[in-house]
C-alpha cells in the first residue's frame, strides 16, 4: 500500500507541472537489481522532484534544504529568490531567521555545559536567576532546568508573548513572571513557551560569565563551522545576503515584500537564531553525533529523551502518516513513526517557515528553510519520511 502511496503521490505531482511529467513519473527498478548506492540517488532524485515541482506550484518567493546522512551532506540548495520581482537568488550560504529551531540549538549549547559541568538538567532556576518568581512561591522554587527547557513549568501557553513583541528586554520580562499564576504543576502539563524558555540564557551566563550570543558562537557556531551563523538582528540586518521575509494575501493570492523586524532577538534562545542552509547542514551533522565535542552522545540522548506526552495536544505533527505519538523533550518534538523515533522541530517567525528532523536510528536529517509562508511547507516532512521509508525498504529487500 506503501507503494502505491509513493507512485500515486509522484503521478499526482507530475500533474501540477505537465511540462514535466515524462521526467517526474518514472519507473521504479526491480528492488533485485538497485544497489545501496543507486537507490539512495533513486530516493534524491525523486525528493528533488517533489520538492521543485510544489514549489514552483507554491509561488513562494524563496527556500533552502539539506540532507545529510551519517556525517555527509548528500543534498544541498537554494530555490527562488530572496526578494520578489528581483533576480538575486538564494543560494546555500543565504541566511534565513530559523525562527523556533533555536530552541534546539539552545538545548544543544545545554547539553554542551552539562558536559563541562557547569550546568544540571535538574538545576533549580532560583539559583541562578534570583529575580524571578511566579505568584505561586513554591512552584517558582522547585522549577528546574529541564523544565524551562520541555515547556512544562506549569504557566499557561505562550505566557508573555505581548511583551516579547513590545520589545521588552529579557531581564523585563523575567522581573514580570512574579505576577503570574500557573495552571498545572511542574512537570505535568506541555504549554510551549517563548519567553520562560528564554529564561535558560540568564542560567547560561550566571555559569559562564559570557553573554548567550557569544557562548552560542564560541561552543556551538565556530567549532560546526557555522560560517553564516549568528543570534543578533544587528547581524541580519546587516548581512548582504539575506532571503527577506514575505507575507502573503490570502485575497488577491500574491506575495508581498515585508520588513525585517527585532521580534524575538529579545528572547534569543527561543527564536533569535540565523543561519544559512550550509549553517543547518552542519548543525545536522552535530544532532547526528559528529560533533562530540560540541555535544557528547549522553547529552545528545538527554535532550532528545521525551519529558511530556503531547499526544492528545492540538499539535499538527500528530497528524502525520505514521505518527502514533508525540512528546516534547527539552528543545525538540519526539515523534513514535512507524516503530522508531524519530526528533523534530518547527519554526514560524517573521513569515519565515522552517523545519528540521533527524532520524537518530538511519543516520539521517533534513533541514528545510522558507522565507514566506505557503501550503506546501506542510506536507514536506511527512513526505520525506515517506520517501526514505521506501529506500530502507529497497535496500533491506
Amino acid at each position: 500500500m506503501k507503494y502505491f502511496y509513493i507512485v500515486c503521490l509522484v503521478a499526482f505531482l507530475a500533474s501540477c507541472n505537465s511540462q514535466k511529467t515524462e521526467e517526474v513519473v518514472s519507473v521504479i527498478p526491480e528492488k533485485s537489481k538497485m544497489s545501496k548506492k543507486k537507490s539512495l540517488t533513486f530516493f534524491l532524485e525523486h525528493y528533488d522532484k517533489f520538492f521543485t515541482t510544489n514549489f514552483n506550484v507554491s509561488e513562494c518567493p524563496g527556500a533552502a534544504v539539506v540532507i545529510v546522512k551519517d556525517s555527509t551532506v548528500i543534498y544541498k540548495k537554494g530555490f527562488g529568490v530572496k526578494k520578489i520581482k528581483t533576480n538575486d537568488y538564494v543560494d546555500t550560504n543565504t541566511v534565513f531567521r530559523i525562527a523556533s529551531l533555536s530552541k534546539g540549538v539552545t538545548a544543544v549549547l545545554a547539553g554542551n555545559m552539562v558536559d563541562r559541568d557547569e550546568l544540571n538538567w535538574n538545576q533549580r532556576v532560583k539559583e541562578s536567576v534570583k529575580t524571578f518568581g511566579l505568584r505561586d512561591k513554591e512552584q517558582a522554587e522547585r522549577l528546574r532546568v529541564k523544565h524551562v527547557l520541555s515547556h512544562t513549568t506549569g504557566l499557561y501557553k505562550y505566557t508573555y508573548t505581548k511583551l516579547i513583541q513590545q520589545g521588552l528586554s529579557l531581564d523585563q520580562i523575567i522581573k514580570s513572571f512574579n505576577r503570574i499564576g500557573v495552571v498545572a504543576k511542574e512537570e505535568t502539563e506541555y504549554e510551549y513557551q517563548n519567553a520562560m524558555f528564554s529564561v535558560i540564557e540568564k542560567i547560561m551566563e550566571g555559569a559562564t560569565k559570557t553573554s548567550f550570543d557569544n557562548l552560542l558562537k564560541e561552543r556551538v557556531f565556530d567549532p560546526a563551522r557555522m560560517n553564516d551563523a549568528s543570534s543578533t538582528f544587528f547581524a541580519i540586518k546587516n548581512n548582504d545576503n539575506v532571503a527577506l521575509p514575505h507575507k502573503y494575501n490570502k485575497f488577491s493570492k500574491k506575495y508581498y515584500l515585508d520588513r525585517l523586524h527585532s521580534n524575538y532577538y529579545n528572547v534569543a534562545a527561543a527564536g533569535g537564531v540565523n543561519a544559512s542552509i550550509s549553517d543547518m547542514g552542519e548543525y545536522l551533522k552535530i544532532l547526528l553525533g559528529h560533533y562530540p565535542n560540541i555535544i557528547s552522545k549522553n547529552s545528545l540522548a538527554d535532550i532528545f529523551n521525551p519529558v511530556v506526552c503531547t499526544s492528545e495536544k492540538d499539535t499538527y505533527v500528530n497528524l502525520w502518516d505514521g505518527v502514533t505519538d508525540s512528546y516534547y523533550a527539552m528543545g525538540w518534538r519526539v515523534l513514535d513513526y512507524r516503530g522508531r523515533r524519530v526528533v523534530y522541530h518547527g519554526g514560524n517567525v517573521n513569515q519565515y517557515k522552517t523545519q528540521i528532523l533527524v532520524d537518530p536510528d538511519n543516520g539521517i536529517g533534513i533541514c528545510v528553510l522558507f522565507n514566506g509562508p505557503n501550503i506546501f511547507n506542510g506536507p514536506v516532512m511527512p513526505t520525506f519520511l515517506n520517501y526514505y521509508d521506501f529506500y530502507l525498504d529497497v535496500i533491506n529487500e
